[in-house]
């Protein structure tokens, strides 16, 4: 639970939830093209096709559910009854040509026309009843003004669309399957793009397929056809977590491929300490091994989380074996792993002691500190003289090896400034760093392996903006070095430093800062990465720098920041792109200089600096806001000054980099992580250099540069240079801002 105060608290990984479990309603965007690119296979192979359509001379096999989604015409037969191997001639309606672009669009989505048959084409769509079609024949011939027509892909969206109405009004179904008393009518074609299942009942030669229109018994539950049939039609499945798992099982067992990639990437973006172990034994019992790879990995990653759960203590032996033993085991103290195979083995001690060995065996006793050794030596099993006591003293006599932990997401940082190693000046950096790896030494000894990963292209720069689209780190203003003396680059409309930029829907937002002319501005500025522009947004209600910023849900959010008049502001902002602003629930406490980022829904903020009692002073105060009630509740106070810091977010934690402290003026190499499962800071090990005004984020690197020894750091004061960045392609344009005002430079930020 959240240690703080407030009017709403989180839940511990094993206490009841009294909010209803969320559902989620999810299609498949790549469905359709699927659907149909299975529906023209069958086409071309001749299968399940109902209905042969004559134009002139020429005969063309077609599925007539297909064609009643584009074309009233046959929507007409169809529900008549003319289907089941008929002839339909329309030499009467339209011409061959005008015929097979209608045929081609109800499978393809697409329609062309050749200069002078614009005409021919319209007359065949209309009389066909093909309105779609007529539109867009209208628009190639008029040029009409206004939004562009739906692309090919949204063209079959919608022709599936007009399948799935046919289906549930029973038009056309050539398909009964009668299970448990229950009748589920369907069309053969549409079953059989849908699901492979279908397709290798209905085209495979089985006698399913020979069954005709007789009622056709299946052992399929009527649960199982709910789900299949409608998701054939429609691409979508609803449902909670719980729900999902059931639906990922029944398209394993029914070989729907669609429904199943859905359902798994669903559940992985969803999952949560208790999930990652039902998710674990569902990838080990039908041996999907990126799944359980992945579902592993979580529950290495936030195992003090799943160590708490209610299922913990029926993990089966083999998994908890193989958690406690692996080097990626996350935990704040090595004493959390024995707790967690001491519960195990509490939950059944009969059964479970003579597994006690194996399991205390993979507790890495060696790192624990002396205070940790006497909280292990007052369990009952370890008492002396017995063998899990010889256990205790061989683990911590021999060294063993360190948790190691390696994220997929490398943790990022760039820029910033600090001292010279003369100490005599200051002195902004050009580097980009990546942590490699997280290091867990003996008791709370914590260490971080940077790698370096290369440099600004035009030279170092401190109070700069960030943002991460599509995996690719923009860039953006900030300061090149001590003086009066700036450079502004082209693509940037105005200099500005001291301010944050978010990146949300494709575009990147440069909200406020300090510029040339002023302290503070309140100046909103958007880059379209495609086009390589900028353009001009609606401003922030107020000039403000030194504030913070994030997305979440869409929604660009502005937290805290200085004002024209020096001074640290509470509120919060909700800035919707195009849209206006909206002034939200203040933060409990007033702060500048400090790091925002959400994070399971919620936006947190940490550390910065406040006015207090005629000058600036550290700010350590965290919080964290819920956009539901709008409302802030207290958290754990950060163990260090942060101001000017970095933040991002890894496996589900918040983590703040360097910074400096006000109150002593010193920078701060130092980098914690929030745990919002078990409200506590851990401190995770130290920067390259301590530094200040430094941006941070996390991206996907590509293998080499983390297998890669000769990008590591080297140790610290050998002087042995580094080897040779690694390109990281040209970075968008950037720009510097200009010297801060003397009441700023009080803050230096």
């Amino acid at each position: 639970m959240w240690p703080g105060e407030g009017p709403e608290l989180a839940e511990g990984p094993g206490e009841e939830r009294n909010t209803p479990e969320p559902r989620w309603e999810l299609r498949s965007e790549c469905h359709a093209q699927q659907f149909f690119e299975a529906a023209l296979e069958l086409r071309g192979h001749g299968q399940l096709v109902d209905m042969t359509v004559m134009a002139g001379a020429q005969r063309y096999q077609a599925h007539g559910v297909v064609l009643a989604a584009v074309s009233a015409f046959f929507c007409q037969r169809l529900a008549c009854g003319a289907a089941g191997e008929v002839d339909v001639d329309v030499s009467p309606l339209a011409t061959p040509r005008g015929w097979e672009a209608v045929l081609d669009f109800a499978y393809t989505g697409a329609f062309t026309a050749m200069p002078g048959t614009a005409g021919e084409l319209v007359a065949a769509a209309q009389a066909l009843g093909a309105p779609r079609v007529v539109e867009i024949c209208r628009r190639m011939r008029g040029g009409l003004e206004g939004p562009e027509g739906r692309s090919p892909d949204e063209e079959q969206w919608e022709t599936l669309r007009g399948m799935e109405e046919l289906y549930r009004a029973g038009v056309g179904c050539d398909l009964a399957l009668t299970t448990e008393g229950e009748t589920f009518r369907a069309h053969r074609v549409a079953l059989s793009c849908g699901c492979e299942y279908f397709r290798a009942m209905f085209c495979s030669g089985m006698r399913e397929a020979r069954q005709g229109a007789d009622p056709l018994p299946t052992l399929m539950a009527p649960a199982d056809l709910r789900l299949l049939l409608p998701f054939a039609y429609s691409g979508t499945v609803a449902g909670s977590w719980a729900e999902l798992l059931a639906a990922a099982e029944t398209a394993l067992q029914y070989q729907a491929s669609g429904l199943l990639a859905l359902c798994l990437e669903a559940l992985q973006r969803a999952l949560s300490p208790a999930c990652s172990l039902d998710l674990l034994a569902f990838a080990r019992a039908y041996d999907l091994r990126p799944l359980g790879t992945a579902a592993q990995a979580y529950a290495l990653a936030n195992f003090d989380g799943v160590a708490q759960c209610p299922g913990f203590p029926a993990l089966p032996l083999a998994e908890l074996l193989a958690l406690l033993g692996s080097d990626e085991l996350y935990v704040a103290s090595e004493v959390e792993a024995f707790e967690a195979a001491l519960r195990w083995l509490d939950a059944d001690r009969t059964r479970r002691l003579p597994h006690a060995e194996a399991v205390l065996a993979r507790v890495r006793f060696s790192l624990m500190g002396t205070r940790e050794l006497r909280r292990v030596r007052a369990a009952d099993l370890l008492a002396p003289p017995g063998r899990l006591y010889q256990l205790l003293v061989a683990a911590v006599a021999d060294e063993g090896p360190c948790r190691v932990r390696t994220p997929a997401g490398a943790l990022v940082i760039c820029g910033g400034e600090g001292l010279a190693p003369s100490l005599a000046t200051r002195r902004p950096t050009p580097e980009l760093w990546f942590a490699h790896r997280f290091r867990s030494g003996v008791g709370l000894v914590k260490q971080v392996e940077w790698r370096r990963l290369g440099q600004f292209p035009d030279g170092p720069r401190f109070r700069h903006a960030a943002a991460v689209l599509g995996n690719m780190l923009y860039v953006l203003g900030g300061k090149h070095y001590y003086g009066d003396s700036w450079q502004r680059l082209a693509d940037m409309p105005s200099a500005r430093s001291s301010f944050p930029a978010v990146g949300v829907a494709g575009r990147i937002y440069a909200l406020g800062g300090s510029s040339e002319d002023a302290y503070c501005t309140d100046g909103v500025q958007c880059y379209d990465p495609p086009a390589d522009a900028w353009r001009p947004c609606s401003p922030l209600p107020a000039p403000l720098c030194g504030h913070a910023a994030c997305t979440l849900d869409g929604a660009i959010y502005v937290s805290g920041g200085c004002d024209g008049s020096s001074e640290c502001r509470a509120w919060l902002l909700r800035l919707g792109p195009g849209g206006p602003s909206a002034q939200l629930a203040p933060m409990l406490e007033e702060r500048a200089g400090h790091i925002m980022e959400a994070l399971g829904g919620r936006l947190y903020v940490a550390g910065g600096l406040r006015w207090h009692d005629g000058g600036y002073t550290d700010q350590l105060a965290c919080e964290v806001y819920s956009p539901g009630p709008d409302a802030w509740v207290r958290l754990s106070p950060l163990p260090h000054a942060h101001v000017g810091g970095a933040s991002a977010i890894l496996q589900g934690e918040l983590y703040v980099l360097g910074g400096y402290s006000q109150e002593t003026y010193q920078d701060t190499h130092l980098v914690h992580a929030y745990q919002p499962g078990r409200g506590r800071w851990l401190m995770l090990g130290t920067l390259p250099q301590a530094c200040a005004d430094l941006r941070a984020c996390v991206l996907l690197l590509p293998p080499a540069l983390r297998g890669d020894p000769a990008c590591l750091m080297p140790p610290h004061g050998t002087g042995q240079p580094l080897g040779p960045p690694h390109r990281m392609g040209t970075l968008p344009p950037t720009e510097r801002g200009t010297p801060l005002s003397p009441t700023w430079d009080k803050a230096r930020f």
